[in-house]
């Protein structure tokens, strides 16, 4: 079964003679349980792509089907049950809660979805950070709070994981460390990762590569061999 199916999707933005579409009638498969890359410079529609995918937003035409479901055909109700069950978003900037520790960060996703406390835990752990698990925001550093954000995204185990430029902000050894975290969910747990980036070199470790130019799907291919983020050269 295949991820997502994806039919003449268009977005618009504005009106009359002001209308910009960021996305011109996109056809694409994404393969399940796949780490795929979007790449593409800045306006080149990944973003909003993504924003269609997560149900964060809705296409002005064109249909995307989530495994068998037409999630274009939700409500906003559905939309954000579909986010809530179903989606686990990584973005840029980490929007942790400055006043929860660690775990209270990821405990307040987890249990949007009735999980414990352990669930966060577990995660915190996967992400390397067991022993920061009662820290602040303010005394992690950029890295980690990256990936206290992974921690959360995966803590109620979503069936895909969708990260617009996680490692953006972050200099070189930590965006490898955040890569390698996202390899690592990726293998151990079998989650669907959609990973948005400009960076022709991080879109080596992907096994497929969607370019993106003004809105239209230039290529798809698949990698054989994959990088390691170790081997990537920023």
């Amino acid at each position: 079964m295949n991820l997502y199916t994806i039919s003449g999707l268009c977005r618009d933005y504005g009106e009359n003679d002001s209308i910009v579409r960021a996305l011109k009638g996109i056809d694409l498969v994404i393969p399940k349980g796949k780490f795929t890359v979007v790449l593409g410079a800045s306006g080149s529609g990944k973003s909003t792509l993504l924003n269609m995918l997560g149900c964060m937003d809705s296409p002005t035409s064109g249909r995307i089907v989530f495994e068998d479901e037409d999630i274009t055909s939700y409500n906003k109700k559905q939309m954000t049950q579909f986010r809530k069950n179903t989606i686990g978003f990584v973005f840029q900037s980490y929007n942790l809660l400055p006043d929860l520790n660690a775990v209270e960060n990821v405990e307040f996703s987890t249990e949007m979805v009735g999980l414990t406390r352990r669930e966060a835990i577990k995660a915190l752990e996967l992400v390397g950070l067991s022993d920061r698990i009662a820290h602040f925001p303010a005394q992690l550093s950029g890295g980690e709070q990256q990936r206290v954000s992974i921690a959360r995204a995966i803590a109620k185990r979503p069936k895909v994981l969708l990260c617009d430029e996680p490692t953006g902000a972050l200099d070189f050894q930590t965006g490898i460390m955040v890569l390698e975290v996202l390899k690592q969910i990726h293998k151990e747990w079998g989650t669907s990762v959609l990973f948005i980036t400009h960076s022709q070199e991080i879109a080596k470790i992907a096994d497929i590569v969607i370019r993106l130019r003004s809105g239209e799907i230039m290529s798809v291919t698949e990698n054989s061999s994959p990088l390691s983020p170790r081997e990537v050269e920023w």
